[in-house]
């Protein structure tokens, strides 16, 4: 995936759009959305890799955002795991591709190595179908519209402690 600092702003703006779509519960929008952008050349707007990139590095801020005050030494010394539409817990490298992919990328933009997220959408940008992309974007938004509805945990009381 060719990194464009360029589209930055572009793949937020459209991403942005596409959470928006997300939250107010206008599924089919958010689909014709996703599935225009897979399908169509990215030469006229941002492009799928770079919006895929926006939503992962957003879904980490908004990850280390909410538990902030519970990783003061580093998100590094914590482990993500993933609950289930069943409700079973498992760990990253259990999930089938391309979600793996999708979290390995999230915990990489966690510990701020942004290059090396690029590197694990990679085979979600280019080795994976074009079902697969929708798919993948898809649920990538979905999991950062329930984030931004979990409250953060509460900032330590410094005051009295």
């Amino acid at each position: 995936m060719a990194h464009d600092p360029a589209e930055a702003p572009r793949a937020a703006g459209l991403g942005g759009r596409l959470l928006t779509f997300a939250g107010d519960g206008e599924f089919s929008a958010l689909s014709g959305a996703v599935t225009a952008l897979v399908c169509a050349p990215s030469t006229d707007h941002a492009g799928y890799g770079d919006v895929l990139e926006w939503t992962v590095t957003t879904t980490a801020e908004v990850i280390a955002l909410k538990l902030g005050p519970i990783v003061n030494g580093g998100i590094a010394d914590y482990h993500i795991k993933i609950r289930t539409p069943e409700g079973r817990i498992v760990e990253i490298g259990e999930l089938p591709a391309p979600e793996c992919h999708l979290w390995i990328a999230i915990v990489d933009a966690l510990t701020g190595d942004t290059h090396r997220a690029r590197h694990h959408l990679a085979p979600v940008v280019h080795g994976t179908d074009r079902e697969g992309q929708i798919r993948a974007l898809l649920e990538a938004l979905a999991w950062l519209d329930r984030l931004l509805d979990i409250p953060a945990f509460p900032e330590p009381d410094t005051a009295t402690g």
